[in-house]
C-alpha cells in the first residue's frame, strides 16, 4: 500500500567572500551529520515558506529564494519523503544559537562543504552553489476577482471578491520568499489589488502598467510585449527580483516571448510553462534569469511554476 509522502523543504545558501562562493552547513546533533538546512512543512504551510522558516530557525538566517533545485526523494522508516530545495542568499541575520536540533553552523568552500555533508545528495547539491543563482522576475496571475456578470461598471474597475482578498494577503509571505523589489501591475483594478497587500507591506512602490489591461494588450499586443521585455531587461541588469501581475488570456503568450528573450541554457532543468487553462487565479511562473558572462546576454538558469 503507497504512503503519502512526508513533504519538506530547504535551502542551499549561499555568500560570497573573498575567497569566493561560500555554502551554509548545519551540524545536527541527534544525528550527528552535516547537511543543509531544511524541514517538514507545517499544515497548509506553502513550500517557499516552509524553506525560509526552517533556515531561520535553525541557523537565525533571513534569506530569499533563488533557482530551484532538484527535489530529494528517499525512504524514512518506511515512509517515502520529498525534499524541496532552493538556492537562497541572506538577507539579514543574526547572532547563531546552539540548540537541541543544530548546535553548530559552517561556512564552507563548495569543494571543503561537499566532503563535509554527510549524505551523498548532499555532496551533488553543494556542487550546484558554482552554478548562477538567478534573479527572479515573477508572472502572477491577479486573484479571484468579481464576477464580470454580476459587476456593474467598467471592466478595469473591477475587484477582488473576498475570497481573492485572502489569496491577496497569502501572497505577501510567497512573493516576500524571493525578496520582491520591483512590483509591476496591469492598470486593472483586481490586478493592483492583488500586489497592493505586498507592495505596502514591504515599502516597495506599485507601478502600474495600462499597456497590460486586458483591453491594452488586445488593442496594441506588441507595444505590450516591448513593455514587458523592458522589465525582463531591468531584472537581470539590476539583480532586483521583480513581480508582474497580469490576466490569465494573454499570460501564456507573454510568458513564451520572455523565453524567447532570455532562453534557458544547456544546463538549466526542463520546464513547461502553463497554458491558459492552468494557471489559475492567484498562481505563478517564476523565470530565474541571469547575464551570460560570455555573450552578456540574458539566459533562464530555471523556471517554476506554483499553483495558488
Amino acid at each position: 500500500m503507497s504512503r503519502t509522502p512526508v513533504v519538506a523543504a530547504g535551502c542551499l545558501v549561499t555568500r560570497v567572500s573573498s575567497d569566493g562562493t561560500e555554502v551554509l552547513l548545519i551540524h545536527r546533533p541527534r544525528y550527528d551529520d552535516w547537511s543543509l538546512p531544511k524541514g517538514k512543512a507545517d499544515g497548509g504551510e506553502h513550500l517557499t515558506a516552509t524553506a525560509l522558516r526552517e533556515v531561520l530557525e535553525e541557523t537565525g538566517l533571513v534569506v530569499a529564494l533563488r533557482r530551484p533545485l532538484p527535489m530529494h526523494t528517499y525512504q524514512v522508516d518506511g515512509v517515502p519523503k520529498e525534499v524541496h530545495y532552493w538556492r537562497a542568499v541572506v538577507v539579514a541575520e543574526a547572532e547563531f544559537v546552539p540548540g537541541d536540533e543544530v548546535d553548530k553552523i559552517r561556512w564552507l568552500s563548495i569543494d571543503k562543504a561537499a566532503a563535509k555533508v554527510t549524505r551523498p545528495d548532499d555532496a551533488l547539491l553543494v556542487k550546484l552553489a558554482d552554478d548562477p543563482p538567478g534573479t527572479p522576475f515573477l508572472v502572477l496571475r491577479h486573484c479571484n476577482a468579481v464576477k464580470r456578470v454580476d459587476w456593474v461598471g467598467d471592466d478595469v474597475d473591477r475587484p477582488l471578491d473576498t475570497s481573492g482578498a485572502a489569496q491577496a494577503d497569502a501572497l505577501i509571505a510567497r512573493l516576500a520568499a524571493y525578496g520582491i523589489a520591483r512590483v509591476h501591475s496591469s492598470a486593472a483594478r483586481r490586478c493592483s489589488d492583488t500586489v497592493r497587500p505586498y507592495s505596502l507591506a514591504a515599502g516597495v512602490p506599485l507601478a502600474s502598467e495600462p499597456a497590460l489591461t486586458e483591453d491594452g494588450f488586445k488593442s496594441t499586443p506588441d507595444a505590450a510585449l516591448e513593455r514587458v521585455g523592458g522589465l525582463l531587461v531591468e531584472v537581470w541588469r539590476t539583480q532586483e527580483p521583480a513581480v508582474l501581475c497580469g490576466h490569465r488570456p494573454y499570460l501564456p503568450v507573454l510568458v513564451d516571448h520572455l523565453v524567447e528573450l532570455c532562453p534557458g541554457v544547456p544546463s538549466a532543468d526542463p520546464w513547461d510553462h502553463p497554458l491558459p487553462d492552468t494557471m489559475p487565479t492567484a498562481s505563478m511562473t517564476v523565470l530565474h534569469v541571469h547575464q551570460d558572462e560570455r555573450t552578456g546576454q540574458p539566459v533562464t538558469v530555471a523556471l517554476e511554476h506554483h499553483p495558488a
